[in-house]
């Protein structure tokens, strides 16, 4: 029997799945902090329902299937259907509606660097509000929660979806929507491709050259969110308010390491205004760690267009690779080493004291001599309690940093509150 998985899927190792639970509990500790209400979408959704953001060409990309009832469901491919589902169809939830999830979905995508077909992703929504302070809130958020997770080397980038456009129609005098809509793909492709591809597709598709090159200029527009601004200002755009808004809330917040973006217009069917991106800083090889922006457009979709919706997701995966390079902060386990078997129990005994204490510890189950015990701790503990019979004698026990490859003496009296001193000093 061949025991290999589906192509896009993998297992998560310890390792990996640590990682994974350290990102999960740092969500939801940072969500409790900013007041987001935490919930799980249902994982199977009618197909009908998944084609509301998408259109039916998300068919392609989806898990679905024809249920036993014959109904035509579908896997999740991300979590903000189910949650706009849920809030359109509970009309008495009191607004703004702010919730979080973090949770798993599947995308039949080709599988990449950092992308598989099976993956997690961390998401916040505000619904109701059409107020950009809502943007400036799921912002404000991801900064928090990537920066508690260790990575402070991270660049926010913003765009207006209504400013691109209204360069479009306004300056280029493009009116034909597949036209402004090949256009607005022309400009996000500019992080994936270089200009000359992108001008000859765009000749393919009938669009002249001076457009294009008009357009990828204007796409090309980065930076100091001041100088910015006053650069769309010489270009004559007027729909620059929210945008200001924004960028000043940020500022007001403490909210660092943004700039404008008019190249960042995400999701072309799906977005209706301000959108912004975040990736590691020189690490743009492993994608955007998370991206959002406004999407009225979906809750109108689902017959409730007096709401509003906004959000950002983080995918878990990219974190992961993010932080694989970085020394992280792990949480350290002890070992419970015992010299006989006369001492085993004796050491069973220590490491229950130390559980209930909530000191995280591991103890020899396989009865191995101490050299054993000691290769095979030495390979994930960095502190390992040696119970012998000499020192237990004395009311004491040996402490060896492996690290360090340093020895310390216990008291059996002082045990507890000793281990928790020095695990807080690795």
């Amino acid at each position: 029997m061949e025991l290999s998985l589906p192509r896009g899927m993998r297992d998560f190792g310890p390792s990996e799945y640590e990682a994974l639970e350290n990102i999960r509990s740092k969500f939801v500790e940072v969500a409790r902090i900013f007041g987001f209400r935490l919930m799980e979408p249902s994982p199977i959704e009618m197909l009908q329902t998944l084609e509301a953001k998408s259109g039916v060409g998300i068919r392609n990309e989806v898990y679905n299937f024809e249920d036993k009832g014959g109904r035509e469901v579908g896997l999740r491919f991300d979590l903000t259907v189910g949650l706009t589902r849920y809030v359109v169809s509970n009309r008495g939830l009191p607004q703004p509606v702010k919730l979080g999830v973090f949770s798993d979905m599947w995308r039949y995508d080709e599988p990449q660097y950092g992308r598989f077909r099976w993956f997690y992703q961390w998401d916040v929504e505000i619904f109701g509000t059409k107020s950009v302070e809502a943007e400036a809130e799921v912002i404000e958020f991801a900064w928090v929660l990537l920066n508690k997770l260790g990575l402070h080397e991270i660049s926010i980038e913003i765009g207006d979806r209504r400013i691109v456009e209204e360069f479009i129609r306004m300056k280029l005098g493009v009116s034909n929507d597949k036209e402004i809509t090949n256009l607005l793909r022309s400009v996000d492709k500019l992080q994936k491709k270089n200009v000359n591809e992108i001008i000859s597709e765009n000749i393919q598709n009938g669009t002249d050259v001076d457009t294009v090159k008009k357009m990828l200029e204007f796409g090309s527009i980065k930076g100091n969110p001041d100088e910015v601004l006053s650069l769309l200002s010489k270009y004559g755009i007027t729909n620059l308010g929210d945008l200001t808004r924004f960028t000043d809330l940020l500022n007001d917040k403490g909210v660092k390491s943004f700039e404008v973006n008019m190249g960042i217009v995400r999701g072309l069917d799906y977005y209706n205004g301000l959108v912004f991106e975040i990736f590691e800083k020189d690490k743009r090889n492993i994608g955007a760690l998370a991206g959002g922006g406004r999407y009225d457009i979906l809750p109108s979709v689902f017959g409730r267009n007096d709401i509003g919706a906004v959000g950002i997701a983080g995918g878990v995966e990219r974190t992961i690779l993010a932080l694989s390079n970085k020394d992280k902060e792990t949480n350290p386990i002890l070992f419970v080493a015992y010299t006989s078997e006369k001492m085993s129990r004796i050491a069973a005994k220590i490491s229950s004291r130390l559980r209930l204490a909530g000191i995280p510890t591991d103890l020899e189950v396989s009865g191995r001599s101490l050299k054993k015990q000691f290769e095979y701790a030495s390979k994930f503990a960095p502190l390992i309690l040696v119970v012998g019979p000499q020192d237990y004698d004395k009311n004491e026990i040996t402490l060896r940093n492996m690290k360090e490859g340093s020895e310390t003496k216990i008291t059996l009296d002082k045990l507890e509150v000793s281990i928790k001193k020095i695990m807080q000093d690795l």
